[in-house]
């Protein structure tokens, strides 16, 4: 899996860059539009994911030349300023059929008072702390009904974001800015360690798909390529203490990140176990508790979503059309139970180089990803970095079709619903299969 970037043909980066330039412009028009996902016009949805998907589109093509690109300061210094230029018009646009970051917005202004993010719901009531400002923003807030889903480092973003500009997306999107910052040196820093070209680093600053879910929406699964990709760079060096620590603050972002932990463990030497094994522990512990402490209750977020969401996971719907419903109560606990299955496969094998770590890295971040229920397209941050690390062209090509996602707001209605469900949500999936499959053949028919 991966390095296949080269072989390809692909198209001058001109005429990529002015593509994707030209789409984020034309996205960017159409973002007032799009603001409120109860009324926004099927057209304009419809066009925005056109024009995110030509976008991603321009960018795949040009993924041979970014790898290819001469490592000299002009060069270096262009690259970064198209990927700033696509960024930062999005920091005066209204977050695009997404009300996640209104949820960040409340708990961090919780946590600048003091108050528990998971105490309670945000139906119990207003806290007099929050005043008029929380007020506005509690009329805004979607499910309500539910507790915090988010672990300890989320909300110390979320924190950090309310002491920049309190009450305003803007700061959100500063913690954000600074994590894709912090990633760039560390994805150089892995792509050294490990012998790989240098410049695909690239590949990651200008991908299109970023500006969207992580710029616009400042989704906070941003903070996990700098913890992740640190934590496989300092297992390469063999830091244990300092692994266990990053892979606990990583598991503080979203949970998954625990099943790394006996693939790291395998790639540290022994001496570095116990060490690497207390860290772990601790971290984790600190960020989870307060989450773990009231997931039993029937109001807490983590249990309705890992009960109840499900959205663009097409062989879900497939089988909860022909199972029922109910099948999900099964088949949910059966996807983790294989996820973490190839999680343990994974860590089974023997260390070799440093490019075997990252490609069983990569596995089990993507094997979550088409494992879990729920794939929105931010979830992808998940295991893009390692796609684009290890050049896998294969699970790149997701940033280009995920935006398909949010057709979802324009198929509504019993009839819509499922053509969205059961068709549309399959693209991105078949996509990586047909990939892989190719890659497969190809290399069986090598002599």
């Amino acid at each position: 899996m991966g390095g296949d970037l080269a072989p390809h043909k692909s198209t001058p980066l001109a005429i990529s860059a002015a593509i994707i330039a030209l789409t984020q412009l034309a996205m960017l028009a159409l973002a007032p539009a799009l603001a409120d996902e109860a009324t926004a016009p099927p057209l304009p949805i419809c066009l925005f994911v056109a024009l995110a998907v030509l976008g991603g589109a321009a960018w795949f093509a040009a993924l041979g030349p970014l790898e290819r690109l001469p490592m000299r300061p002009l060069v270096l210094l262009g690259v970064f300023a198209f990927g700033l230029a696509i960024r930062l018009p999005w920091f005066t646009a209204p977050p695009v059929l997404d009300t996640d970051a209104l949820r960040y917005l409340w708990d961090g202004a919780l946590a600048a008072h003091g108050i528990s993010p998971w105490a309670a719901p945000p139906a119990a009531g207003l806290p007099p702390e929050l005043g008029a400002a929380g007020a506005a923003l509690l009329d805004r807030l979607p499910f309500t009904e539910l507790r915090s889903i988010y672990p300890a480092t989320a909300q110390a973003a979320f924190l950090l974001a309310h002491w920049i500009m309190p009450w305003d997306v803007a700061g959100l999107r500063l913690v954000i800015l600074g994590a894709e910052l912090v990633t760039l040196p560390l994805m150089a820093a892995v792509l050294r360690q490990a012998g790989l070209p240098i410049m695909r680093v690239a590949i990651w600053w200008c991908c299109p798909l970023l500006p969207l879910v992580l710029t616009n929406a400042a989704h906070v699964d941003a903070l996990l390529p700098p913890l992740l990709l640190g934590a496989v760079l300092l297992t390469l060096r063999g830091k244990g203490i300092a692994v266990g620590v990053l892979l606990g603050l990583a598991a503080g972002v979203k949970l998954w990140p625990v099943l790394l932990a006996p693939l790291f463990g395998r790639w540290l030497p022994r001496s570095a176990w116990l060490g690497a094994l207390i860290a772990f522990g601790a971290t984790t512990l600190l960020v989870l508790a307060p989450l773990l402490a009231t997931i039993a209750a029937p109001d807490a977020g983590l249990n309705a979503y890992a009960r109840f969401w499900s959205v663009n996971n097409a062989p879900m719907a497939w089988a909860e059309a022909i199972l029922g419903e109910d099948s999900g109560a099964i088949l949910r606990p059966l996807l983790g139970l294989t996820g973490a299955a190839i999680a343990l496969a994974m860590a089974w094998r023997a260390p070799t180089d440093g490019g075997a770590l990252l490609r069983g890295v990569l596995v089990i971040a993507a094997a979550t990803f088409y494992l879990s229920p729920a794939q929105f397209p931010w979830y992808a941050v998940w295991f893009l970095p390692f796609a684009v690390v290890l050049g896998c062209r294969a699970l790149l090509l997701p940033a280009v079709l995920l935006p398909l996602y949010y057709l979802f707001f324009a198929f509504t209605g019993p009839v819509l619903r499922p053509i969205f469900a059961q068709g549309i949500a399959a693209i991105h999936l078949a996509g990586v299969v047909m990939m892989l499959g190719q890659n497969l053949i190809r290399r069986r028919a090598k002599p």
